[in-house]
């Protein structure tokens, strides 16, 4: 049988899925700047209207979303986004110093002049941007991935990238609540340079530990102003 040729059985694939990708990134940032709420129902008729596409990209990219826990799809068309829940955070975070605290352990005594040199840079970038949501995600992913870069496997990878979407859902949504004086912005940014001082020097285990107790301190504010969110809205 003939074999078709290889710009006749690429062009559609590719097509829908940098359609899918487009659709999944659109709604994934209106998930996490809050445009679209925490608990609310969301109609697959009034997405492929919002953004005139058919209801299959739409479906898919709520099927990829659901992978990281923002949405739920439910039975007809419609998904239902995922609420905030100090439960959900928590196993967030305990699955990232399982995984990042072993990463850590391994990058630091494998860190290269390279790696140092490029999450030097990305510091440099973390430090002078706009205290905004995403492009502070963006920066603070930067420095950390990295850091970890040699030592983290695709499947490694995979799984952070979940977590951490998962992550900046709270960050985003949470960020009015969070502590944002200049000496608590200026303490997380001395935990980002004692994080590369110690990978300087390779003192893995101090990395690593250096490493958990950044994302602790992570997940204490983001409790905080979970919590402190959850007073407002009861008050209300």
């Amino acid at each position: 049988m003939a074999r078709r040729s290889r710009s006749s059985r690429t062009s559609r694939p590719i097509a829908h899925v940098s359609l899918v990708d487009r659709v999944t990134d659109e709604l994934r940032a209106s998930i996490l700047t809050g445009e679209i709420q925490p608990g609310s129902s969301v109609s697959i008729v009034e997405l492929c209207e919002l953004y005139d596409v058919s209801h299959i990209p739409v479906r898919e990219a709520l099927r990829r979303l659901e992978s990281e826990g923002i949405v739920s799809l439910r039975p007809g068309r419609s998904a239902l986004v995922a609420a905030l829940s100090a439960d959900d955070l928590t196993d967030i975070y305990r699955l990232r110093r399982l995984i990042e605290g072993d990463l850590a352990l391994q990058a630091g005594r494998t860190m290269t002049p390279e790696l140092l040199a490029e999450a030097e840079e990305a510091l440099e970038e973390y430090v002078s941007i706009e205290r905004e949501p995403a492009t502070l995600a963006a920066a603070h992913h930067a420095f950390h991935e990295t850091l970890l870069a040699d030592v983290m496997g695709n499947v490694d990878k995979n799984v952070l990238e979940l977590l951490w979407h998962s992550a900046d859902r709270y960050l985003h949504l949470l960020m009015s609540s969070l502590d944002q004086s200049p000496e608590t912005q200026e303490q997380r940014i001395n935990e980002h340079r004692e994080l590369l001082e110690l990978a300087k020097v390779r003192d893995a285990e101090g990395f690593r530990d250096s490493w958990i107790n950044h994302l602790n301190g992570s997940e204490q504010a983001l409790h905080a102003a979970l919590e402190a969110r959850s007073d407002v809205a009861d008050s209300a």
